[in-house]
């Protein structure tokens, strides 16, 4: 089966389109029934997965088409995220009906329209062009402890469903908590309900942004969200699925084929006979894989040069450590043995013998005089006092004799190392540059004296010679081994690379003829069946347009898909003052938006769609104001079987509503400080600026000189909101032409002027009975003039009251 129900009749034409088609065999058209359901399907068909896949003339069961159950927004609530700073909830009347949000930059609408992306699809198209800046900036600054979004949604035989984002206190915005919860049951995210190919494919949020977005986009990419808002992906993505098979197939043969060519290159520029063997098996029509793998797996042992090469690399000399450590030995052995020998020791044996024999004679014959010299006597304490100097005397020879072997042992030691040092040979046909230096320095090194005094200094004066002249060798043969060291090697590998791809692309040559000819059906076709399936959507949206495009000399014709791969266009024809023309070169920028209103508000509506709600962000931004009554007819004729939201910082939607006696309902959002946002049920755009204005007058916590600078504004565009409307409703009450009216107001910048139409149908109108019949008026129009350039000189509070008071006696003027 499919993943969803939604493209089974789409598959079945596709499947019975196959079967009438003898060109395909079983295999492509296997491939096409698969890439028509997923990625893994695919796999499975071409023989990448163990599952087996399903017979192409088995077709996918399909039931009744039938709208299915239903749900609207009840309400939208909002704690500590973006512009909203305390819990503050949308309350929206769960029925078909229109619902206009209105309120300016700033104020924190975007905000519900965000959360509600956010919550329902988890992710929102603004945030896709600034991702940095949202990741970063999403919590709201004055109250954005503990940020939540709750969505309410009435589904039909269900009840209350709601729609729950929480984020922990210093979690960031990915990090943080989904849920749903139907019928007191609670569960883990809004994937549970089902919504996420609905609300991919129906999409029933859009922007500002995102409308521009689906015409600003390149061809293919215009292409590609038209067929993805109508519900034609899945031949996209089936013909992207076939078009990476073929590509993952075509692989090794490509890589095979430029290795190829490398290869013989690289085999023409090498003396290895076996080169000259593996060049000429490639140079036939269908080489011989395993031929060419023989040769390439014989790797030859290295020759007698670069065995030599590699003796003189590594060649093993004693290192400056233990050559200093060795002299050190001996000098220091020098240096005990010429203590221990000092002149207290020379005739030392000999007077030991005499004493020797004189105990000897006194231990014979007792006490008495001395034989030798007559003098002294040969007595007990005479004998103890030989005793020990004999004792130091035999100490002091055994040091002596300790340190004279030592010194023997430390010069052996030396000798045997500097013998160490191998003698060298010359490789056969390579010249080394520092090949005779170094077996000179060897025989300087090894040409010891024979003394073991003038050793030290030998090797001390040798060594550095010795140590310069090997390093040079040894880094020379390296040098040399890196660029001859088996050479074959590296090409064999290559070659072994190349026979094992172009193994793969023999076996794989049937399963990519099957590919090709699956790509190519699905491309030749797909023109006509999604064209097919385009025709009632097509309809509805010229329909659409037709109600948009009031005073527009553009006249919608026709919508198609048109194309593959990189040349997939969107082609809108259109009839300007009765000639054809491309519809997208032809349109401004408000007709633009209003093209893609027609083609999105098409497939938001489709009876599958389980969302009986619309919520457009801002859409008329760049309509002119021709186009907006029209919109309103358009959003009114959706409201009698839909829920239609529509969010707009610009006051004529509201305006247009109420002067057409539509049917909707009107709430006003309002932001005061601390990112407090409130939703009113307003009665004209004039007192909701007087309301603002009050709000940041009695701010006892906003600084006087930052009342000064805000308030003059707001009083401006109070005053100029009650004129506008005045002047427009009589305007239009006489049947003025909408265009010249409204280019007559844009052309008036000055607040007195905008007073003076509204009044006296003329900016230049002389405003003085008005004006100063009340106090209150002179003080409000003051603060509108200069005001604005020099701020507020007056307490706030009271001149609040003066305009609430000039705007209430304008408004009585309409």
């Amino acid at each position: 089966m499919m993943d969803s129900d939604r493209n089974t009749e789409l598959t079945n034409t596709v499947l019975d389109r196959a079967e009438q088609d003898p060109t395909l065999n079983d295999q492509a058209k296997m491939l096409v029934l698969a890439a028509l359901d997923s990625d893994e399907a695919l796999a499975e068909a071409a023989g990448n997965a163990e599952t087996p896949p399903r017979p192409p003339s088995e077709r996918i069961p399909s039931g009744s088409p039938s709208e299915p159950v239903g749900a609207f927004l009840e309400a939208i609530e909002v704690s500590g995220f973006r512009g909203i700073g305390a819990t503050t909830t949308l309350d929206l009347t769960p029925t078909p009906g229109l619902t206009v949000v209105a309120g300016r930059n700033g104020c924190g609408k975007s905000s519900f329209t965000e959360a509600l992306e956010l919550a329902l699809i988890g992710d929102s198209y603004r945030w896709k062009k600034n991702s940095t800046m949202w990741q970063e900036h999403w919590r709201n600054v004055h109250d954005g402890t503990r940020p939540a979004i709750r969505v309410r949604l009435a589904e039909e035989g269900v009840g209350t469903t709601t729609v729950g984002v929480d984020w922990a206190n210093d979690a960031a915005l990915t990090n943080r908590a989904e849920w749903a919860q139907r019928t007191g049951k609670r569960q883990e995210s809004v994937a549970t309900l089902g919504w996420k190919e609905p609300l991919a494919l129906y999409r029933p949020i859009l922007s500002y942004d995102e409308l521009g977005g689906l015409l600003e986009a390149g061809p293919s990419e215009l292409h590609d969200a038209l067929a993805k808002l109508l519900g034609l992906e899945q031949l996209a993505d089936a013909t992207r699925r076939l078009r990476a098979l073929v590509t993952r197939l075509e692989e090794p043969e490509k890589t095979a084929k430029a290795m190829r060519s490398t290869l013989k290159a690289e085999l023409d520029n090498s003396t290895d006979e076996r080169a000259a063997h593996v060049l000429e098996a490639l140079r036939r029509r269908s080489p011989d894989l395993d031929l060419i793998q023989s040769y390439a797996t014989d790797v030859r042992q290295p020759d007698a040069q670069l065995s030599q090469l590699r003796t003189l690399s590594n060649v093993d000399f004693p290192s400056e450590q233990a050559v200093n450590d060795a002299v050190t030995a001996l000098r220091t052995a020098l240096d005990d043995a010429g203590t221990a020998l000092d002149d207290s020791l020379l005739g030392v044996d000999h007077r030991t013998a005499l004493l020797r024999q004189a105990l000897h004679f006194h231990h014979q014959h007792g006490d008495r005089a001395c034989p030798v010299c007559g003098v002294g006597t040969l007595d007990a304490e005479w004998s103890t006092r030989v005793t020990a100097q004999l004792a130091e005397d035999d100490q002091r020879q055994a040091a002596a004799q300790q340190a004279r072997a030592n010194m023997r042992d430390r010069a052996a030691a030396l000798r045997r190392l500097v013998t160490t040092t191998p003698p060298l040979v010359e490789p056969d046909g390579v010249e080394l540059a520092a090949f005779d230096r170094a077996r000179a320095a060897i025989d300087r090194w090894t040409n010891m004296p024979e003394t073991d005094a003038a050793l030290a200094d030998h090797v001390t004066r040798t060594y550095p010679e010795l140590a310069e002249a090997m390093s040079e060798l040894t880094a020379e043969a390296r040098d040399l081994i890196t660029e001859r060291e088996d050479a074959w090697a590296p090409l064999a590998a290559r070659i072994i690379e190349w026979v094992r791809r172009a193994r793969e692309a023999r076996a794989q040559s049937e399963a990519l003829t099957d590919g090709k000819n699956a790509s190519t059906w699905l491309k030749d076709n797909t023109h006509l069946l999604r064209n097919e399936r385009l025709q009632p959507l097509a309809i509805e949206a010229r329909t659409i347009w037709s109600e948009l495009r009031q005073e527009s000399n553009v006249d919608l014709e026709s919508i198609s898909l048109t194309g593959n791969g990189n040349r997939r266009r969107v082609a809108l024809n259109a009839e300007v003052d009765g000639e054809n023309a491309g519809a997208l070169g032809v349109m401004s920028q408000g007709e633009l938006h209003a093209l893609a209103l027609a083609l999105f508000l098409p497939r938001a509506t489709m009876p599958e769609s389980p969302f009986r709600f619309i919520v457009l962000d801002d859409p008329i931004q760049a309509m002119d104001p021709a186009k907006v009554d029209g919109f309103v007819q358009v959003l009114a004729r959706l409201a009698q079987d839909r829920q239609v939201v529509v969010l707009s910082h610009d006051d004529r939607l509201p305006e247009s509503a109420r002067r057409t006696g539509v049917d909707a309902r009107i709430l006003h959002v309002t932001r005061g400080s601390g990112s407090t946002v409130d939703i009113t049920e307003s009665h004209h755009p004039a007192q909701r600026h007087v309301a603002d204005a009050r709000t940041i007058a009695h701010d006892e916590q906003l600084d006087n000189d930052v009342k000064a600078d805000v308030l003059p504004g707001l009083c401006r565009m109070a005053v100029e909101a009650a004129a506008r409307d005045i002047f427009l409703a009589r305007r239009f009450s006489r049947g003025a032409d909408r265009a010249t009216t409204e280019d007559e107001w844009n052309r008036t910048h000055k607040t007195r002027q905008c007073v003076a139409l509204a009044l006296y149908d003329a900016r230049e109108a002389d405003l003085t009975s008005w004006q100063y019949s009340k106090s209150w008026r002179n003080r409000t129009l003051t603060i509108c003039g200069a005001g604005t350039h020099e701020g507020l000189r007056k307490d706030p509070k009271l001149a609040v009251q003066d305009l609430s008071d000039t705007v209430n006696d304008l408004l009585r003027e309409s």
